[in-house]
């Protein structure tokens, strides 16, 4: 995997060649060409698998467009992400987020289903997605569609809070070539290349390069925090309709990924807690591609699959390699004469690993191959002159740890007039466990004696062997999303989500041991156990267009948490949500080739008390963009982000994971070459 390091330096040298004057396609696209009916009518695929209308869907998605992405000047997806409402998302270190959705963000968050182009990237080693092992460059998504609450009979085991799908753009639509360079504060930087050529028909091409990275943070102490970090990759997209109807995609990475870190790591002796340097290095090749057929005037076939190829190392913690295979079915039809769009489909998916842990532990047995298939079925009936429909859903799935699970949904959306809907939905989603958390036995914590009674250090581990506990919510939603007029859209959701079960951190340590090493200590484990939780809430989104070079967005969310007492003492991720989470972002163009962007957030404060270890007090920061057509071909972006706050850990690390970083206010300066 090492091999193909330097293809991407090579990769970028051969897209930087001499560029002709020519239109820009990343130029400054006018507010007056992106009317609220138009985005009303934006085609969204998440929500249901097929094509439906924004206006007309029966669940709260939101999507962030192209054009939010580039004038905002985001840099990473996370970053782009804190643009849709009820949306946490918090920086850990130079690379590392922690991203939720209606709660639980951290750095592990295992209840968030991500998708590049329907393909998943959330891991079955540890639950979640690691945001820094992840590129995908940011001028070539189209869009990003983000669904609020439970998908697990769209999408699967681990839907459980949302479904991020990130969509980027037919290599037809970036004909051409572009390079981007990108400068900004505390050693980040990014540089991009691509070339793009062809037809639909014939077959169209992008080849793309890329290197990005982050130097140094401060930690608390004011010191640096070793958290510098490079990505490199390169990709290949081609798409191309075969004949009327068929067409087929093929995306392929090669991707090689180095962050350095502070882990914290228990010892048995004072002061307990070791800071050791320590990087994460992550090398990955995979391919994915989509065949779509139709089958006839209201049918149509698809087939998808992927092959995914990685190793990687935590010096001085644990190295893996893994191979993933994946492959579905799918198919929709609409039987004759009937008011029911019906799809369904099944699929495959081979993980095998190999982990060898140093140190901190060991993952029992070293190697895994784990099988999984899924069956899923959805329903849609239209009626009283397409104002009603309902949308019934189910899927199977039967996964290694979890045996065969299943995941039903029921939504229902009335069309008020045509451009009001009301829409209620009930679901049900379900986690589970991971490879980790299941056969990994890893040092996590260490109490030092005398601090609850004992005479002994006393050494946490993960629990491995604790019972599997598959975690499960149901989920009641409703919601509005009307364009008042032609200025002014508005949408909002009430929901309320019940976990039963629902996995916590044991309030005290299982299965005491005592070991008589040189320094004695007590081994105990630190097991999860069954809970109950509610999160219940309100999400706004308004969009208004006083002027045609004037857009206002407002994005609220109230969230309510109810975990037992002793969850929020061991700094549950839900308890420690912030209640409250708000931007406002005005943009406005000063000229047909100059807008201007000023972007506010705030978060309240995570934690319950200002005594808690993992207490964060609220947060305010404004973020300024500016984008300027220089030429035909040049674009300059400037930005300044987290202005008004000071220098401060935005959120605690998991229990017994990194050292904390302060994220501090800056500036980047972009400049994009096309032809």
């Amino acid at each position: 995997m090492h091999a193909f390091r330097p293809l991407a330096a090579l990769a970028s040298l051969a897209l930087i060649s001499p560029l002709a004057a020519g239109q820009n396609a990343s130029g400054v696209r006018a507010l007056a060409d992106l009317s609220l009916e138009d985005l009303m009518r934006v085609e969204v695929v998440s929500a249901s698998r097929g094509s439906d209308r924004l206006g007309d869907v029966a669940a709260p998605v939101f999507v962030i467009t192209r054009d939010d992405i580039l004038r905002t000047g985001v840099r990473s997806l996370p970053e782009a992400l804190r643009l849709a409402p009820g949306v946490d998302v918090a920086r850990l270190s130079g690379a590392r987020w922690a991203v939720g959705v209606r709660g639980d963000a951290g750095r592990f968050s295992n209840k968030l289903q991500v998708l590049i182009d329907g393909r998943s990237i959330y891991s079955p080693l540890f639950s979640g997605v690691m945001w820094e092992t992840q590129r995908v460059p940011m001028t070539d998504i189209e869009r990003i569609e983000i669904i609020r609450g439970p998908a697990g009979a769209v999408w699967g085991a681990n839907a459980v809070n949302g479904v991020i799908n990130i969509i980027t753009r037919p290599a037809q639509d970036s004909l051409g070539r572009q390079i981007d360079v990108e400068l900004g504060s505390e050693g980040a930087a990014v540089v991009h290349g691509s070339h793009s050529s062809g037809n639909a028909a014939q077959g169209a091409w992008r080849l793309y390069a890329q290197i990005d990275g982050t130097g140094q943070s401060s930690d608390p102490s004011g010191g640096e925090a070793n958290d510098a970090s490079i990505v490199r990759t390169a990709g290949l997209r081609h798409d191309r309709e075969i004949d009327a109807d068929t067409r087929i995609s093929t995306q392929a990475q090669l991707l090689h990924s180095r962050s350095d870190d502070t882990r914290l790591r228990p010892v048995v002796v004072a002061p307990y807690l070791l800071q050791s340097p320590t990087t994460q290095t992550i090398s990955r090749a995979h391919v994915h591609s989509t065949l779509t057929h139709r089958l006839a005037q209201d049918a149509q076939l698809t087939v998808a699959g992927m092959l995914v190829i990685e190793s990687g190392e935590e010096r001085g913690s644990q190295s893996i390699d893994s191979q993933t295979a994946d492959l579905e079915l799918a198919h929709t039809f609409r039987p004759e004469a009937s008011a029911h769009q019906i799809t369904w489909g099944l699929g495959t998916r081979l993980y095998a690993d190999h982990n060898q842990t140093q140190g901190l532990g060991q993952f029992t047995p070293a190697r895994r191959r784990l099988l999984d298939w899924r069956l899923f079925a959805q329903d849609r009936w239209v009626g009283f002159d397409d104002r009603l429909s309902v949308v019934g859903g189910l899927r199977v799935d039967h996964t290694f740890f979890a045996g065969t699970r299943s995941q039903p949904s029921l939504a229902v959306a009335w069309k008020q007039t045509p451009d009001t809907t009301l829409w209620s939905s009930l679901s049900r989603a379900i986690r589970v466990p991971s490879r980790g958390e299941e056969d990994a036995d890893l040092a996590v914590a260490v109490i030092p004696p005398g601090r609850a009674g004992n005479p002994l250090p006393i050494l946490l581990r993960s629990g491995s062997d604790a019972p599997t506990l598959v975690e499960s919510v149901e989920a009641l939603q409703a919601g509005l999303r009307s364009r008042v007029d032609e200025r002014l859209a508005l949408d909002a959701t009430l929901f309320r989500q019940v976990y039963d079960p629902l996995g916590f951190r044991s309030s005290a340590p299982v299965n005491p041991q005592v070991v008589m090493a040189q320094n004695p200590y007590i081994d105990a484990s630190l097991d999860r156990v069954a809970g109950r939780a509610v999160v219940q809430g309100v999400e706004l989104a308004a969009d208004w267009r006083p002027l045609p070079s004037l857009r206002q967005q407002l994005g609220y969310t109230w969230l309510s948490t109810e975990v037992p007492e002793t969850a929020s003492r061991n700094g549950n991720a839900l308890s420690q949500s912030p209640q409250h989470l708000l931007t406002l972002r005005l943009s406005y163009d000063v000229s047909p080739h100059l807008s201007v962007d000023a972007w506010a957030r705030y978060s309240s404060a995570r934690g319950n008390a200002s005594t808690s270890a993992s207490y964060l007090p609220a947060r305010k920061v404004l973020d300024l963009s500016a984008r300027w057509s220089v030429a035909r071909n040049v674009v300059l972006s400037a930005r300044a982000y987290n202005l008004g706050a000071p220098r401060r850990v935005e959120i605690q690390p998991d229990i017994g994971y990194s050292k904390p970083v302060e994220v501090a206010p800056g500036v980047g300066l972009r400049v994009e070459i096309s032809h």
